[in-house]
């Protein structure tokens, strides 16, 4: 049986929050730059380039939550080095919930930044 340390398998945990912070961070970097430095007419695949960026950070952001999501809804997850079953029945619970509470979390902070335009 392969073994984990404990950080590993609290991160692992944890991942879905991580995600959406820097989520988070980034949504409003993006901005704080755009507003900043006022690109003028700045364009990124025909859209403004605060929205652009930040529908790509939002949907890798939502790809790799959905990511966890299926793997700890199949079994694998953190703590699948683990003997005992309900260790591993609790962080796969908590990677499935986590990971449906930071999908829409991602989505509550990503949809206004994209609806809304930077330094509107």
């Amino acid at each position: 049986m392969a073994s984990r340390s404990f950080p590993a398998t609290f991160v692992g945990m944890l991942a879905p929050f991580l995600i959406w912070a820097a989520h988070f961070g980034v949504v409003y970097g993006i901005n704080g730059m755009v507003c900043a430095r006022k690109p003028e007419g700045g364009l990124l695949f025909g859209l403004p380039l605060s929205m652009a960026l930040v529908g790509i950070a939002t949907l890798l952001a939502i790809g790799w939550v959905a990511i966890l999501l299926v793997k700890a809804l199949r079994g694998a997850g953190p703590a699948g080095h683990v003997g005992a079953v309900d260790p591993r029945r609790f962080a796969r619970w908590f990677v499935v919930a986590g990971s449906g509470s930071a999908l829409v979390a991602i989505l509550w902070v990503g949809m206004p930044a994209l609806i809304v335009p930077a330094c509107g």
